[in-house]
């Protein structure tokens, strides 16, 4: 195996890992999303459960009242982290794309060495078959 095969299978290796990471990214951005939507219908049922007309409606609105100011600071940090997941995200989905590039270079590297050694040892048989030039046939 020459040098050209072992960077072609590094740069596999590498890329395969940086799909582990964007695969992390993208899971830990879909939990973040889900976990958003259950603040909000979280929310929804508080706002759902203030009832005016009811005699125990005045007991529980300050309670109510922290558990919507509690889900409000959740759903800042939920969107803070969503962000910065993002972020990581592009960034391992440009990391990917590079790595796929230098692999993509390795591999024709790769192949034109292996081209390369063939044609070498055909024109060394086809030159083993020729006489040569002076010589006897």
């Amino acid at each position: 195996m020459n040098d050209a095969d072992k960077r072609a299978k590094r740069m596999e290796r590498v890329l395969k890992v940086q799909v582990q990471k964007r695969q992390i990214e993208e899971w830990t951005l879909t939990h973040l999303k889900q976990r958003h939507a259950e603040i909000d219908q979280a929310d929804r049922e508080i706002l759902q459960s203030l009832d005016p007309s009811s005699e125990l409606h005045g007991l529980f609105v300050d309670a109510k009242v922290k558990s919507l100011r509690r889900n409000d600071l959740a759903r800042r940090d939920n969107l803070k982290a969503q962000a910065e997941t993002e972020g990581r995200l592009r960034e391992a989905r440009r990391g990917e794309k590079g790595v796929e590039k230098r692999r993509d270079e390795a591999r024709r590297e790769a192949g034109s060495a292996s081209e390369a050694k063939t044609l070498a040892s055909n024109v060394d048989a086809f030159l083993a078959r020729v006489p040569a030039p002076g010589g006897r046939r």
